[in-house]
C-alpha cells in the first residue's frame, strides 16, 4: 500500500511539474497632447518631398497655464522601441542620425504665449539637393518657460515636460522594400504563452522594417478552434490612420480578442501585406487553452490509469506466484 501511494505522489508531482512552466496565469490589470504647460497639435504629419523641394508645417501652440510663457523649439531625433511603436527621443545626442531631419527645419524661433493664448506656428522644411533617397524623421519639441527666465540646457529638461509634434519625410527615389513578419504572439493580459490555464485576450503581430523607407502594414488576422470554425478575425494596424514602422527597426501590433472560451487548441494566421498590397506574407500559431478544472481532471484520469495498470501487474504477479506453488 505504501508503495501505491508513493508512485501516486510521484506521478502528481510529474503532472505538476511539466504543466508550471506552461501556464500563464491571469493578472489584475492624431490629436492634440498636453505637458509642460502647453498644448500642441497636430501630434505627427507626414511629407513626401524631394531633393530640393520645400514644405511648411503648422502647428498649433496653446499657453495653458496661468502665466506668461515663452515656448522653446528644439528639434531631436528619435529610434523606435521595437515594441508599441512609441518614440525613445533621443535629448543628449551630439551626432545626427543618418535618418535626421535637424538640418531640414528653419523658422525655429520662440513662441512668447500669454496665459491661455493660442498661436499658429509656421516652420520650414527644406531637403537639400543631392539628400539620399529614403526615410527621415525626427520631433520638434516644444518646452514652455516662464517669461523672463532662462531655458533649461539641452538634456535638462524631462521629456514629461514637453510636447511635440512628430516628422516623417519620405524622399522618393530607389526606396528598397523589404518586410519580415517575425512573429506571432498570443498574451494574458501581458504574460505571453502559448498553453493557458484562462483565456488569452490579446494577440500580437510583430513586423521587421529591413528597408530604408517607412513601412506601413495591413492585413488581417484570424483565429480559428481545433474543428477550422472561425472564432474572431480582424484587420490590424488602424486603417484609418496607419502606424508606421522605421527603417531598421521593428513594431508589435497588439489587438484585444474575444471568444476564446472552449477548452482546446486553437491557431492563428496573420495575412501581412505593404506597400500596393501585391505582396502577403502569411505566418501561422498554436496555442493550447486548458482550464484549470480540466487538467484536474487529466491530472486524476492519468492517475487512475496508473493505478489500474499498477493493480493489473499485481495481480499478474501474484497469480504467477500461485501457479507456480501449484
Amino acid at each position: 500500500m505504501q508503495k501505491i501511494k508513493t508512485v501516486i505522489l510521484a506521478v502528481f508531482s510529474l503532472v505538476l511539474l511539466i504543466a508550471a512552466p506552461l501556464v500563464v496565469n491571469a493578472q489584475t490589470t492624431t490629436g492634440t497632447t498636453t505637458g509642460s504647460g502647453l498644448s500642441i497639435s497636430p501630434t505627427i504629419s507626414e511629407f513626401t518631398l524631394k531633393p530640393g523641394a520645400s514644405a511648411n508645417v503648422t502647428i498649433t501652440l496653446k499657453n495653458i497655464t496661468v502665466d506668461k510663457v515663452v515656448a522653446k523649439g528644439v528639434v531631436n531625433d528619435f529610434t523606435a522601441d521595437n515594441a508599441t511603436g512609441n518614440p525613445k527621443i533621443l535629448t543628449n545626442s551630439t551626432t545626427p542620425s543618418p535618418n535626421s531631419i535637424q538640418n531640414f527645419v528653419y523658422n525655429l524661433d520662440d513662441v512668447p504665449l500669454a496665459r491661455g493664448q493660442q498661436k499658429n506656428v509656421i516652420l520650414g522644411l527644406q531637403i537639400p539637393a543631392g539628400t539620399t533617397p529614403g526615410a527621415y524623421y525626427g520631433i520638434i519639441r516644444y518646452t514652455a518657460v516662464p517669461a523672463g527666465t532662462v531655458a533649461p540646457g539641452p538634456g535638462q529638461v524631462a521629456l514629461t515636460a514637453s510636447v511635440g509634434t512628430i516628422v516623417l519625410i519620405t524622399v522618393p527615389g530607389n526606396i528598397r522594400e523589404q518586410v519580415q513578419v517575425a512573429g506571432l504572439h498570443v498574451y494574458r493580459d501581458d504574460r505571453e504563452g502559448t498553453v493557458f490555464l484562462n483565456p488569452p485576450n490579446k494577440i500580437g503581430i510583430e513586423i521587421k522594417n529591413f528597408g530604408n523607407g517607412f513601412v506601413r502594414p495591413f492585413g488581417t488576422v484570424e483565429v480559428h478552434n481545433m474543428f477550422n470554425k472561425t472564432i474572431t478575425t480582424y484587420q490590424f494596424n488602424n486603417p484609418k490612420q496607419l502606424g508606421n514602422i522605421l527603417p531598421n527597426s521593428s513594431r508589435i501590433f497588439t489587438q484585444n480578442i474575444k471568444g476564446i472560451n472552449q477548452p482546446g487548441r486553437y491557431t492563428v494566421t496573420s495575412s501581412v501585406s505593404y506597400g500596393s498590397g501585391s505582396q502577403v506574407l502569411t505566418l501561422t500559431k498554436d496555442f493550447w487553452y486548458i482550464p484549470l478544472w480540466l487538467l484536474i481532471i487529466i491530472a486524476v484520469v492519468l492517475l487512475s490509469l496508473i493505478y489500474l495498470i499498477y493493480r493489473t501487474y499485481r495481480r499478474y504477479k501474484r497469480s504467477k506466484r500461485h501457479s507456480r506453488r501449484q
